[in-house]
């Protein structure tokens, strides 16, 4: 009966320790998105301009705008391309946003989202990084 009552007690404790776990990376990866967003508009070079930053925390989105020159349109052929070089860079065990791995953000269903304009604005593609892209 111990046992059974310390499994007990264990599920019903469980959920909260990792509610509280989830709040702290939440508040973690607001406060660096902010952090980033005060920078911009930062130049990653080639052409590529970080133009602003979000965090959508109720829909778990970490969103990335970067400004590209001299593009005026960006095809579906290229944007898989595009995406599989992000899921290969964020894929990576080194690969961190700040003290956390990318993908115990993305274990927590968070997503990435880089929406890519030409220097007029004007949308050329958008790319969702989730869990289930990476290897």
């Amino acid at each position: 009966m111990k046992i059974a009552n310390k499994v007990l007690w264990i599920l019903m404790v469980l959920p909260f320790v990792f509610s509280s776990c989830s709040n702290s990376i939440s508040e973690q990866l607001k406060t660096e998105m902010q952090k980033l967003k005060s920078q911009c508009p930062m130049d990653q070079g080639d052409g590529v301009i970080m133009t602003d930053v979000n965090f959508y925390e109720n829909e778990k989105v970490l969103e990335y705008v970067c400004s590209v020159e001299g593009i005026e349109e960006i095809d579906e052929t290229v944007t898989v391309i595009m995406k599989q070089a992000i899921v290969d860079a964020l894929g990576s065990d080194l690969s961190t946003f700040e003290s956390l791995s990318v993908k115990t953000i993305l274990n927590e269903d968070y997503r990435f989202r880089y929406i890519y304009t030409n220097t007029a604005g004007k949308k050329l593609c958008e790319i969702d990084i989730t869990k289930n892209d990476l290897p």
